[in-house]
């Protein structure tokens, strides 16, 4: 899988978000790419606060639930993350993304439950891309027919709260 990101790499134009990238050989291929403008990692900050910010090149901490303030309307190219990082912050996630995204977005990750998330996505677009492999899996999202309404995304929010609590209640229930 990490080849395939590898190749899309090399083809991308603009700006970059990185959200979690661990891996090196990554990494490395945003860096050796001339035609990437601007590139934010966005990697875990080291200290106890660590679930909620980010630090970005500058030293600049970020917190994830806030990222649609930080980079404005459809200014970002593309988005590279890992659904090891976006997991806990997914409700909010998904919305942001949309909105800071007009090109392509890329979620990484060891095969789980992407039913979850791919379901999240459809409510903004219809272009998914689901590539899998034996323990992995890449979603592809293309943000450029997408919009943002504060109402449906409040009655998203709304939705996956609920949904969050019966997973708890069900849990609860059965054990």
């Amino acid at each position: 899988m990490d080849t395939y990101i590898i190749e899309k790499i090399k083809k991308m134009e603009g700006t970059l978000i990185g959200i979690g990238i661990e891996n090196k050989k990554i990494k490395e291929e945003i860096q050796n790419n001339s035609n990437i403008k601007t590139c934010y990692l966005l990697e875990k900050f080291p200290s106890i606060l660590s679930k909620k910010k980010f630090q970005i090149f500058n030293n600049k901490t970020v917190n994830i639930k806030k990222i649609k303030k930080v980079f404005k309307k459809k200014r970002i190219d593309n988005i590279i993350c890992n659904y090891e990082t976006v997991k806990p912050f997914l409700k909010t996630f998904v919305r942001d993304s949309v909105y800071i995204n007009k090109n392509k977005l890329y979620i990484y990750g060891e095969k789980e439950d992407i039913e979850k998330i791919v379901e999240r996505y459809k409510r903004y677009t219809d272009e998914i891309e689901i590539k899998k492999e034996q323990d992995s899996f890449l979603i592809i999202v293309d943000n450029k027919n997408t919009s943002n309404k504060k109402i449906t995304d409040i009655k998203y929010w709304w939705i996956d709260t609920l949904n969050n609590i019966a997973d708890i209640l069900t849990a609860i229930l059965v054990n």
